[in-house]
């Protein structure tokens, strides 16, 4: 009881809003954060599925768990809201208090761990709290609330110990619920656990390797494993419709940790003296921060010179006593799993490659996260050493306790280091709620579309939310349960976006995900009036031809029918054949193509000649190796101007996975010795300008030749594609001020977009 009570008075003094407003404000209003809360209550109040949450992604909606709407709190609200009373309203307040009642039970979990290690009660109190609040994870709680549940290595840690002491199936029992009910928190508990487990049962064979042992081992790694994971494949994966998600999300390379991020932290001061004054400390990536604190990393050093001054003929862990092998078997489980968070091998230079015959490795975009066992690990060995060490004799007792102290005062810069305290927000607020504005039948729309538009999760196209954009749409789709079409989710099948993206394209092709929607209602299109004014070119037309509805300085809905999307295609084509018959005078011809100019000041190469697997038109197409790049024009443009703004547009195949995570480069360089002038690289996914329905994408790059006696090089690679070609068809390179045109039979065509005429009146 004594640190429950404790864990309780500092639960309150460091989270009082939590206490105050548990359920009238948010502790990110923005971003990942805000999505969370979004995602439980829609899932909770609106989906009629425990399994698929229809929010976001709309017509296609996503799982519940890749969504993160943290099925086993959401669907307890759900249940108890459709059976018993509704409580859908409290959602947030409810996930606020799990997150607490989670760093409690961590903090309980090592305390009894500790106990049963022969620890004081007054020593393992002390220590659970240091360490609990030191924990990485805690840092999770400004956004990744999912993560932020701290308790569950700390249960499995203390489980594991049990099952060390009886070997009874029901400790295995609990620790198969225990790793089925956090990973429908988030599913990187699923993968940290099972990673876990998996090392623990190897160290334990090889503690003291018996054949005899293994059909035990078996038996208790089937439940506490392979159980749950059966459980998630039948749940989650069985029977999938979607045969498109990537393979190799994008991170893997980035998202890792380093020795840094484990055994230094800028938190504390002295780490922050010492990068000002001694050496610079290598910053690092959030997602590999764990950092162990001081008297870990200094015990850590200890236990391995010991070892090592031992010949490695005892144990590394020496306490302990009965439960020395269980201590040592974590350790080396622990280990084996930091030495993952770094990535090795594959980060190591020259082994990047391995990752490609990794299987389902390569689906850990974060594998920094995957140090947090070693934290936890290396405490509780840590400070059972120093207290096996300091036991019966005063001095040492002395420097234990100062230890000690040395645990609280980092825990404590480390938990008030990141701001984690409530925000309001107006929209949630009785009288400002978006379902109190007059005048607007939410029930006659089917959805909501957005601007700037938001699409994350492929991981082959980004269209990142924008200032207030998410959390207003968020806020709009939970208070009048109209789904968005837009999307902030996790391994988002290619097709489905791709199918999304053309919705808020420049007119091009009717969207096909019209076909897709289950009725002819209109779209409630909500527009952020300051981010729209930064990008009006981009997302303009998306607004002619809407009804406003509603609008304030912040934000603006519009009614957009449905038949709006082919009007403006029709009207486009129209533009175009009105331009032709009747600009005569103002039209150059060169060759097949009509330009403003009247000389020849673009570049025009169909690849109609060269033979590939895939083409946009003509038969033909540019196809070459992605790693080694495939030069789509290599010489000076006709009529090259310095200083002048050009267009470099090429359509693209995108319908297959990484495809559009590829980089575009142009290079300017003088002919004698080809030395560099100047050169631009772009992300292909963030120059996507038209879609059309067969996966091929237009392509343009804005791009300023510094002189006129230049080359220019344009190329296009791909160095994740392991070998695969890349596709490229229909080159222009024109001047950004020039418009060129062409009419063919049955079609007209400009600047690289090319419409049929046929339905067109």
């Amino acid at each position: 009881m004594v640190i429950l009570a404790l864990m309780a008075v500092l639960l309150w003094a460091r989270f009082p809003d939590f206490f105050e407003y548990p359920n009238s404000r948010v502790i990110e209003p923005y971003g990942d954060g805000y999505k969370v809360y979004a995602v439980m209550e829609y899932h909770a109040r609106y989906d009629t599925s425990c399994t698929y949450y229809q929010g976001m992604n709309y017509p296609y909606g996503e799982h519940v768990i890749p969504a993160d709407a943290q099925p086993l709190i959401s669907n307890a609200i759900k249940f108890i809201s459709t059976h018993f009373v509704d409580i859908t309203g409290y959602t947030r307040g409810i996930l606020h208090f799990s997150l607490l009642l989670s760093i409690l039970l961590c903090a309980l979990f090592l305390f009894r761990i500790f106990f049963r290690l022969d620890m004081p009660v007054w020593w393992a109190v002390a220590v659970a709290v240091g360490v609990t609040f030191l924990s990485p994870q805690l840092h999770r709680l400004v956004s990744h609330y999912g993560l932020s549940h701290a308790s569950a290595l700390a249960m499995v840690l203390y489980l594991l110990l049990r099952l060390d002491e009886n070997k009874s199936w029901r400790a295995s029992a609990w620790i198969a619920l225990v790793v089925l009910c956090f990973s429908m928190l988030h599913f990187y508990f699923f993968a940290i656990l099972a990673f876990f487990l998996s090392f623990y049962f190897l160290a334990s064979f090889l503690w003291r390797p018996r054949w005899r042992k293994i059909p035990r081992y078996a038996f208790h790694y089937s439940i506490q494993v392979l159980l749950p994971l059966a459980f998630f494949y039948l749940w989650m994966y069985h029977g999938d419709p979607a045969e498109d998600r990537t393979g190799q999300p994008w991170g893997f390379f980035v998202f890792h940790s380093i020795w840094e991020g484990v055994f230094t932290s800028l938190y504390q001061p002295h780490f922050q003296w010492v990068d000002e004054q001694v050496i610079k400390i290598e910053s690092v990536q959030y997602e590999g921060t764990a950092y162990i604190g001081l008297v870990a990393a200094l015990g850590s050093l200890f236990l391995l010179v010991r070892w090592m001054a031992g010949l490695f003929r005892r144990p590394i862990v020496r306490a302990g006593g009965a439960h020395n092998g269980y201590l040592n078997k974590i350790f080396w489980a622990a280990l084996i799993l930091l030495l993952f968070s770094f990535g090795y091998p594959f980060t190591i230079p020259g082994l990047e490659w391995l990752l490609d015959y990794a299987g389902p490795v390569r689906q850990f975009r974060s594998v920094g996260r995957f140090n947090w066992a070693f934290y936890y690990v290396i405490n509780i060995i840590v400070f059972a050493e120093l207290w096996s060490w300091a036991k019966g004799k005063p001095w040492r007792t002395g420097i234990a306790v100062a230890a000690l102290a040395l645990l609280w005062f980092e825990a404590w810069n480390s938990i008030n280091a990141v701001k984690i305290d409530l925000d309001e927000v107006p929209e949630l607020q009785p009288g400002n709620r978006y379902s109190e504005i007059e005048g607007i039948n939410y029930n006659e729309f089917q959805a909501i579309l957005t601007v700037p538009y938001f699409n994350v999760g492929s991981d082959n196209i980004w269209f990142h939310g924008e200032g207030e954009i998410v959390p207003r749409s968020l806020a709009l789709s939970t208070q009048t349960g109209l789904p968005t079409t837009s999307a902030m989710l996790t391994r988002t099948p290619l097709g489905q976006t791709l199918r999304q993206v053309q919705l808020i394209l420049e007119p091009y092709r009717r969207p096909a995900i019209l076909d897709d929607f289950p009725n002819d209602k209109p779209l409630l299109l909500m527009l952020a009036n300051y981010q729209y004014d930064q990008q009006k070119g981009r997302y303009q037309h998306l607004v002619e031809g809407t009804q406003l509805l509603y609008e304030t300085p912040a934000y603006r809905l519009f009614r957009l029918p449905l038949g709006l999307f082919e009007e403006r295609i029709g009207a486009r084509v129209r533009e175009i054949v009105h331009t032709l018959d009747t600009d005569t005078l103002s039209l150059f011809s060169h060759g097949a193509f009509l330009s403003r100019d009247s000389n020849r000041t673009f570049f025009y190469e169909s690849f109609d000649s060269l033979a590939a697997g895939q083409y946009y038109r003509g038969g033909g197409a540019k196809r070459g190796a992605a790693g080694d790049g495939v030069v789509v024009f290599d010489g000076a443009i006709p009529g090259q101007a310095a200083q002048g703004w050009y267009t470099f547009s090429v359509w693209m195949y995108l319908g297959e996975d990484l495809r559009a995570r590829s980089e575009a480069q142009i290079l300017e360089y003088l002919p004698e010795g080809e030395q560099e002038v100047f050169q631009q690289r772009f992300h292909v996914y963030g120059h996507v300008q038209a879609l059309d329905d067969n996966g091929w994408g237009l392509l343009e790059f804005r791009f300023i030749p510094q002189r006129a006696d230049s080359r220019i090089r344009f190329a296009i690679r791909n160095e994740e594609l392991n070998g695969k070609p890349l596709y490229l068809d229909e080159l222009l390179i024109r001047q950004e001020i020039d418009q060129v045109y062409q009419r063919g039979a049955g079609f007209v065509w400009m600047n690289n977009r090319w419409f049929p005429l046929e339905g067109v009146d």
